[in-house]
């Protein structure tokens, strides 16, 4: 179902029900004035009818009746009787002969005036000075006609209204929801060929406004998304590019005319250095591919035996002279766990350090510390040509590579493949630099 037709229903059924209660809540007073209106005028004829025959001495009961029925006004099916101390019958004016309850008398004396209704029939009671009880009874035909009146009113007028409700409920609704729908339109209208396109500004600060401004935000962070994308693919392939270009010019040049067994070693070694950093950067796109993915396979970790791989890498690479680690030795390193993947963890830390190794001729340190009870920091410091501060806040960008990077060999993925992993481990990743001084990235875990 639409949501203006679920406006328009939900809006007309709660007017609709306020109606009803408002309805039945004037017919439930007139009913229950009428009844007491009914009862105090039947009082009163009651009454008088008492006076005239108990004080009035030239009046009997043949003469009362007469009276009564000349020059009172009598309501439907009218009866009034009037009984002394004894219960006997001292005056009757009925024509129907209408049985009442035998404990009815008792009950008017004990409680003196006594009312209640019976087949449609009002019936009251008035203990008259203790001497006499009176009973009165009538059928309030007129009242029920208005009754009546009032109950085909109100259905009728209530009809009406609902269909004026639902009619008013549809157009208003309608009107709400009109933004919405001209939202729709052009979001419709934004599609991967007009990605540049966006909602045009709402004024007021009203949820359409607020609705605009978020889809707007959601466009900038889609195109944002298209870009980096595209970006992506042109540069992994570019870096893919560059050194199968490498490999099939060596091989066509080997292959131009015959060389010598060194000529051939010479071009076997530099198609071999080609093909590790083909490795190298396919792994490093498979690491990030990984880290993408939310499903960790985490476990515990003992920082000893993270050290202990990290630094068996390391020394393959040859960097043995120029890398040391601040409290090696100490004990807590065997006691302290940290919870994640091994091989992200150490990729991470791996290509914070390698970087290190490649920007800086002095020693790289990694100092490891405790903080706040409930993390670990990897500090890694290194005392090279550092970043400048235009380039510090787009290093972590995939494939980004500063002015200075772009003399060393690399593929700007290593800062990036780190943020991500460390992301992914919902730690912190901070970086210090400072240019000609050097570089600190600090790589924290939670434990």
């Amino acid at each position: 179902m639409r949501i203006r037709n679920k406006l328009t229903i939900q809006f007309t059924g709660i007017v609709f029900c306020i109606l009803i209660v408002f309805s039945a809540s004037i017919y439930t007073a007139f009913w229950k004035y009428r009844t007491y209106y009914f009862r105090k005028r039947l009082k009163e004829k009651a009454l008088n009818t008492t006076k005239m025959l108990i004080e009035v001495k030239e009046i009997n009961t043949d003469l009362l009746k007469k009276l009564r029925r000349k020059y009172f006004l009598t309501f439907p099916n009218e009866f009034v009787r009037i009984y002394d101390k004894y219960d006997n019958l001292v005056y009757k004016d009925d024509t129907i002969n209408y049985k009442l309850p035998n404990e009815l008398l008792q009950k008017i004396r004990s409680e003196k005036n006594y009312s209640f209704s019976i087949k449609g029939r009002q019936v009251v009671g008035i203990d008259y000075d203790g001497t006499y009880v009176i009973t009165a009874s009538a059928i309030d035909k007129d009242g029920y006609e208005t009754l009546k009146f009032l109950a085909l009113s109100l259905f009728a007028g209530n009809f009406i209204a609902l269909i004026i409700i639902f009619l008013s409920g549809k157009f208003f609704s309608s009107k709400a929801l009109f933004p919405i729908a001209d939202i729709i339109e052009e979001v419709d209208n934004i599609n991967e060929g007009h990605t540049g396109l966006r909602l045009k500004n709402r004024d007021g600060k009203d949820e359409i406004a607020t609705l605009a401004n978020s889809f707007n935000n959601m466009f900038d962070r889609i195109e944002d998304t298209f870009e980096n994308q595209s970006k992506f693919i042109s540069h992994a392939s570019h870096e893919l590019r560059t050194p199968l270009t490498s490999i099939t010019g060596e091989i066509d040049v080997a292959l131009l005319k015959d060389r010598t067994s060194e000529e051939y070693k010479a071009t076997l070694y530099s198609i071999l250095e080609e093909s590790l950093a083909l490795t190298e950067l396919s792994n490093k796109l498979l690491k990030l591919l990984q880290s993408n993915n939310k499903n960790l396979n985490a476990d515990r970790i003992n920082l000893r035996h993270l050290i202990d791989r990290l630094e068996e890498e390391i020394y393959e690479r040859r960097y043995k002279n120029k890398f040391k680690i601040e409290n090696r030795t100490s004990k807590e390193l065997s006691i302290l766990e940290i919870f994640g993947n091994e091989d992200l963890i150490k990729a991470a830390l791996i290509n914070v350090i390698d970087n290190g190794f490649k920007y800086s001729d002095y020693p790289v340190t990694l100092k490891i510390s405790r903080q706040e009870g409930t993390k670990i920091s990897f500090k890694v410091i290194d005392h090279g040509i550092g970043i400048d501060k235009d380039d510090l806040s787009k290093i972590i960008q995939p494939f980004y590579r500063s002015s200075k990077g772009n003399e060393k060999k690399g593929f700007g993925i290593g800062l990036s493949l780190t943020e991500k992993i460390v992301t992914l481990h919902k730690g912190t990743l901070e970086i210090f630099s400072k240019p000609k001084f050097g570089t600190q990235v600090t790589l924290t875990f939670p434990i």
